[in-house]
């Protein structure tokens, strides 16, 4: 076909009949940009004749027989499924370029590889295109394969300001985008709270679902930010009614996952579930001989209490019936991940469990349960978790021993998978102990993956080696690569630096590649742009990929400016992360757990110092942007007044209880005042540059968990 402007280069794009729909896909998508980029306005089709300038072949040896003649079968460079190949060769007298892959998706790959190569980049929000040029047919060579083979997405999860909030129209832009930067997965963090399976068990039917733990985000005229909400009444996932029955949420939330997972699909992407076998919705309590409510936010769920033994029977239905509602709801999954629970609590018979697995394993061999825990207790975390002050890392270690006997005894013993939609259906453990590893390799069927999760926080898994303690891993391992941290919460965020060299130290311990860990993703494109450009270039470096992100997104005469903003924010990140600091956590007492009568932390003051810095580049940068070229450094003056004057709001919030606590009223009135002044002034701030769904959950939060709280404790003073 040729191009309908006879003055625009005549241009063909080959493709086969009976290709896959993902390259035909791709076929589509070199057409949309050829267009956008050069104005030439053509459709793929299999003609190859009268293309004075040249074609695109798309596809591989097997599925097009146009490349397999261009390249002969033989010269095709040896690639694996997910591997890229662009090569300038010669076809029936015209100039051509094979755009090829080792598989369909991987096809896709290529195609925006090439794109990129004419100057497009890739950002969570949209692409940045250069202005049209004149077409000339590429002189391009390249053969790779990934050095990370898994490259996954983490999606729904928790919290109104995180993915939990999207809906569909929220998802595919963003999902978009995710394969164009070549990313191969997606994982749904479902969990047990959300209206997302449904299962009975002994004739006790599961009639309960919720978001975000059951917190509530009305909007009213007070709202700050209320135009944002779209005249919506409560922000809420619009995928799901609003005030409905259990059955109506259910069946919403359902065909809301199944939605997700096919347009992931759609984009070459494969889909991972979690689920929870041993937390459950309250309604299951009378099934088990006692349990306990979930340490968790919201008190939505239970675990099993200290008297249910790691056979009991009910509670083995009970997750069984959980993995088979899980797998039977969403078959179209290829994993299924089962994650240690994050705060374990039913740990009383690790040492049954232990015994148990030792029988059927006999690891005793190469380690023992004292070096385990002994192991565990020497650890540097000093988080304690029980009345007792055994030390958290402990605590994880007994409960993972628990865990993993009971997981191995549903699905190696009793065969529970095979009694499922899947039979064949690849398990992932997630977030295991690293003292287990060497019995999670024993334990671990051929197929299988792991998540690894060694700290919250970046900056302190790189800065106490804590991969290069950890025993090897035998099995395919994604390390979890947290870009925002929940804890750190709404504040601004980068773990480029972190997570430069996590990467790194990952690569050299041989893991198959990495999974995300976010809520907000405004903050991130350098960030993920690296990370997902490293997973194909292990030589690539934080700082060019910033650069490379900053200059297209804003400019080349102000990516200095930025440069040196986007360094301070990684700075402020890394003292966040050091000093603990939980100032911005999305829950009930985000704020008010910061009237303290102590003075203002120095560490807080330096942090905001910090800020200050990054926004005077930020300001630097917007005198120099071009036209067009505002809107990202907008964004970041907007994030960065709002960190420092919620930083502004802690401290007067200090000052306010330190008023209080020497019986000073009114002055504990006025600092309270201040706060709530500060806290209107940050949200106002943020709400003006808010641009996705997690932002607008983001202002939610800050109304409900901080603006409101602030309002009535002023008031409370004053009558006081």
């Amino acid at each position: 076909m040729t191009a309908t402007n006879r003055t625009a280069p005549t241009v063909g794009i080959v493709v086969a009949a009976g290709q896959a729909e993902l390259e035909l896909f791709a076929a589509s998508e070199l057409s949309r940009y050829l267009n956008e980029l050069f104005g030439i306005d053509i459709e793929p089709s299999q003609n190859s004749e009268g293309f004075s300038d040249g074609l695109f072949l798309i596809g591989n040896p097997s599925t097009n027989p146009a490349v397999a003649e261009a390249t002969g079968e033989e010269s095709f460079p040896y690639i694996s499924d997910q591997g890229i190949v662009l090569r300038r060769c010669s076809f029936r007298g015209n100039e051509a370029v094979v755009v090829a892959g080792g598989s369909p998706r991987a096809t896709l790959w290529a195609v925006y590889e090439l794109v990129e190569s004419w100057g497009v980049r890739y950002l969570l929000h949209k692409d940045v295109v250069p202005k049209q040029s004149q077409f000339k047919l590429p002189h391009i060579i390249k053969a790779i394969d990934p050095n990370f083979t898994i490259r996954q997405w983490r999606v729904v999860n928790d919290f109104a300001c995180g993915p939990e909030s999207w809906g569909i129209e929220h998802y595919m832009p963003v999902i978009d985008q995710l394969a164009k930067l070549k990313i191969n997965r997606i994982y749904a963090f479902i969990w047990p709270y959300h209206p997302f399976v449904h299962y009975e068990v002994r004739g006790v039917k599961r009639n309960s679902g919720t978001l975000w733990f059951g917190d509530k985000y009305p909007v009213d005229e007070d709202t700050i930010g209320k135009e944002l909400f779209g005249g919506a009444r409560e922000f809420w996932n619009p995928d799901l009614p609003l005030d409905a029955t259990y059955e109506e949420l259910a069946a919403a939330g359902q065909q809301h996952i199944h939605n997700l997972f096919a347009y992931a699909r759609s984009r070459g992407m494969e889909c991972v579930i979690h689920t929870s076998t041993t937390e459950f919705p309250s309604e299951f309590k009378p099934l088990l001989k006692n349990v306990r409510e979930t340490d968790q936010l919201g008190e939505t769920t239970i675990v099993p209490g200290d008297r249910v033994k790691i056979d009991d029977d009910a509670l083995t239905d009970l997750a069984r019936a959980v993995i088979q509602a899980t797998i039977n709801t969403y078959p179209e999954v290829g994993y299924i991940a089962f994650v240690m629970q994050e705060h374990r609590q039913w740990i009383e018979e690790y040492e049954k469990a232990w015994e148990a697995l030792d029988r059927k394993y006999q690891f005793t061999r190469i380690l023992s349960l004292k070096s385990v825990l002994s192991r565990a207790a020497a650890k540097d975390r000093h988080e304690f978790s029980n009345p007792e002050g055994e030390p958290r890392p402990v605590l994880n270690v007994k409960g993972d021993i628990v865990s993993l006997y009971f997981l191995d005894r549903l699905l190696d013993d009793l065969k529970v998978l095979a009694e499922t939609a899947r039979p064949d259906i690849k398990v992932i453990w997630e977030s295991v102990s690293e003292e287990l590893f060497p019995i999670l390799n024993i334990i671990a069927k051929p197929g299988w993956q792991t998540h690894v999760s060694l700290d919250y926080f970046p900056s302190s898994t790189v800065a106490r080696d804590s991969l290069g303690k950890a025993p090897k891993l035998n099995l395919p391992a994604a390390s979890i690569l947290t870009l925002h941290d929940d804890n750190v919460g709404i504040l601004p965020q980068s773990t480029l630096g972190s997570l430069g060299q996590l990467t790194h130290r990952i690569r050299s311990r041989g893991f198959a590649g990495f999974s995300t860990r976010y809520w907000l993703i405004g903050d991130h494109d350098p960030t993920v742009t690296f990370i997902a450009k490293s997973a194909w270039d292990a030589e690539i470096s934080p700082e060019d990929v910033c650069y490379e992100v900053l200059r297209a997104a804003c400019g080349e005469a102000c990516v200095d400016d930025m440069f040196t903003m986007y360094s301070e924010v990684q700075k402020a990140t890394v003292m966040l992360e050091q000093n603990r600091f939980t100032l911005a956590f999305p829950a009930p007492n985000m704020i008010m757990k910061s009237w303290i009568a102590e003075p203002f932390p120095q560490e807080l003051v330096v942090i905001r110092e910090t800020y200050r810095s990054a926004l005077a580049s930020a300001h630097k940068a917007r005198q120099k942007v071009g036209n067009g070229e505002y809107e990202y450094v907008n964004y970041w003056i907007g994030r960065l007044c709002f960190g420092i004057e919620y930083l502004n709001c802690i401290e007067s919030l200090h000052e306010a209880a330190l008023a209080e606590s020497i019986g000073a009223a009114r002055q504990a009135w006025e600092q309270a005042v201040a706060a709530l002044d500060h806290a209107r002034v940050a949200t106002e701030a943020y709400a003006a540059i808010a641009q996705d769904q997690s932002d607008v959950g983001a202002i939610a939060v800050l109304n409900e968990h901080v603006y409101r709280p602030l309002k009535k404790k002023v008031a409370e003073l004053a009558d006081g």
